[in-house]
């Protein structure tokens, strides 16, 4: 009868803890740090309590009962630190303390929220609606995070805080605030759980730790979570989810470790951050494609604006970033097979059989077109802008990292390494086409893709040359595929245009130029801007933020979430007759 009330009470304490967590962050209380911690202390005893008793309940289901034990196990670690730390420190420094029980109780309450979703996969039947509704649920939760008044220096308006939540979970990279003046410590805390929930999808997130539910997950959930990871298959998909986020944390952690070194011997570097913390926003706003900095003037800011091996391990972070999970998942494992074939056939004279294709006509397609716009893009930005904004720049190696790193930011993400006020209407325009086009599918990034550009090109070739089909590499690609590329294409032209038109009608005085750089930096989450965007009326910001939506989500996403019907198609019991267009 116990173990009964103790579930039944669990569901009601979840919710007060969540309002503690956002008291004990937002506001600056009188309670003495001391006290802070005991009730902390308190409340995670109480929570273990709870789930030891629940624990021995027998009518329990698996999923329900692996969260229980789950949530248990995340409470024990910060039990035993805090009681160490207690004992054998001064009451003046359990400050840490009170951090680790604040992140194993939001932790607690991520685990929460990921059952809970798993609940709601199975009972709605729109996995596209999932997946829409959380990207905008992310956005207004993450807006009333950043108006807590201990988030911000000064009070911030809603717009301002949507609008800086929105560009932190679509990871795009827009500020009407200064980042680095306007947002306490806390807020870019805040602003950087946004951006790592936004690059790799808070439904991602979910189902990393539904992974660890040992109960298994219906037919329907795996659709569910293969759609969300974009995959074809619904095998192993958990366990999809979870190389996804390690492989995330790795290289996030990695990349920290090299900026970390190579701002060590600069004294002046950071202006408001630890270098520690300075090296972890911007390996993590860098991978996911965020575009956020702590610096007063980004990336372009006088600390950093000369230190090519900073710059050159931030672009390598946006390739990463940008290139797609599965293009990864395929590199590596060609890198392993390689050096497993080397090995046995050096330490054991065996001959180990690869398979005969290890690299999918998939990953060559992305890979070819990256590394062709990541090219040409370096060789224009080399030429347009050698007298103007790289003038600065004296020697030819800096100036040929500054323009590799603006070929690689422009299509993914938004730090700025230029003076975009010197940057020519050629590079303007040439920009806008790197930013449409943006990184691959699968990925951080936005933009149309880097497969429905080449797809799209490459079908205007074999039309040209009298060819019916689509064919690469003896392969024929699919009528459907080639249909959707330029559904995709005509779609982003439309929004952005009528984006643009609406903005010109708000905000008349502005540039059309500089509007239709905002609008398509917008929509490819990329968050490169010619300054204009502080300055727009709240109807105009609105737009934007609409567009970073549409752009992280997709608008084909959209379409089919609203659109379609879960019916037969009927394409294959009836044929119409043909009708024939006369084009051209």
């Amino acid at each position: 009868m116990i173990q009964i009330n103790f579930r039944k009470l669990l569901p009601f304490l979840t919710p007060i803890i969540f309002l503690y967590i956002i008291i004990s962050l937002g506001w600056k209380t009188s309670i003495n740090t001391f006290i802070n911690v005991v009730i902390l202390i308190g409340m995670i005893l109480i929570l273990s309590f709870f789930h030891f008793f629940i624990l021995f309940e027998k009518k329990l289901d698996k999923g329900y009962k692996s969260m229980i034990f789950l949530s248990f196990f995340v409470f024990i670690p910060s039990l035993l630190f805090s009681m160490v730390k207690i004992f054998f420190s001064s009451h003046e420094k359990i400050t840490d303390v009170r951090g680790v029980l604040l992140t194993s109780l939001t932790i607690y309450i991520l685990i929460r929220i990921t059952y809970f979703m798993r609940k709601i996969y199975v009972k709605i039947n729109n996995p596209i609606f999932i997946f829409i509704t959380s990207f905008v649920f992310l956005s207004f939760l993450g807006s009333l995070f950043l108006m807590l008044p201990s988030s911000t220096v000064k009070k911030i308006s809603f717009i301002d805080a949507l609008f800086t939540s929105t560009s932190a979970v679509c990871v795009t990279g827009l500020g009407v605030l200064d980042t680095s003046k306007d947002f306490t410590y806390l807020g870019k805390v805040i602003i950087l759980t946004l951006i790592e929930l936004g690059g790799l999808g808070i439904l991602t997130v979910t189902s990393f730790f539904s992974y660890f539910f040992r109960d298994g997950f219906s037919f329907r959930e795996g659709v569910y979570i293969s759609n969300f990871l974009n995959t074809k298959t619904t095998n192993n998909v958990l366990f999809l989810a979870v190389k996804v986020v390690l492989l995330t944390l790795i290289v996030e952690m990695v990349g920290a470790l090299l900026i970390y070194l190579s701002i060590k011997n600069e004294r002046n570097i950071i202006e408001f951050d630890s270098p520690l913390f300075f090296s972890i926003f911007h390996s993590i706003s860098a991978f996911c494609n965020g575009g956020f900095s702590t610096l007063n003037k980004g990336l372009y800011s006088e600390s950093v604006r000369f230190n090519y091996l900073f710059q050159f391990i931030i672009a390598c972070l946006l390739i990463l970033g940008g290139i797609g999970f599965n293009i990864l998942f395929n590199f590596f494992t060609y890198i392993w097979l390689t050096l497993k074939k080397y090995f046995y056939k050096i330490f054991k004279d065996e001959y180990f059989r690869c398979p005969v294709h290890i690299f999918t006509l998939n990953t060559k397609i992305v890979l070819f077109t990256t590394f062709s716009l990541l090219f040409f893009g370096t060789i224009f930005y080399y030429i347009s802008e050698y007298h103007y904004s790289l003038s600065e720049h004296s020697s030819i190696f800096g100036k040929c990292i500054i323009s590799f790193f603006s070929s690689a930011t422009s299509r993914t993400a938004g730090f700025q390494v230029l003076n975009m006020e010197k940057w020519t209407p050629l590079t303007i325009l040439f920009t806008i086409f790197l930013m449409w086009i943006g990184a691959s599918p699968a990925s951080t990034g936005g933009g149309i893709k880097t497969s429905t550009f080449a797809l799209a090109l490459m079908n205007i070739i074999s039309l040209s040359i009298g060819k019916d089909r689509l064919e690469i590499q003896k392969k024929e690609i699919s009528s459907k595929s080639v249909r959707l590329a330029f559904a995709i294409i005509i779609l982003s032209l439309i929004i952005i245009y009528i984006s643009i038109f609406i903005i010109l009608f708000l905000d008349p005085k502005k540039d059309i130029l500089s509007i239709s750089f905002e609008a398509f930096s917008a929509f490819s989450t990329v968050g490169l801007s010619l300054g204009i965007t502080p300055n727009l009326s709240n109807g105009s910001k609105l737009v934007l933020i609409t567009l970073m939506l549409l752009g992280r989500i997709g608008v084909f996403n959209i379409m089919i979430g609203l659109l379609k019907r879960n019916r037969i198609n009927s394409s294959y019991y009836y044929q119409y007759p043909q009708g024939n267009i006369l084009i051209n």
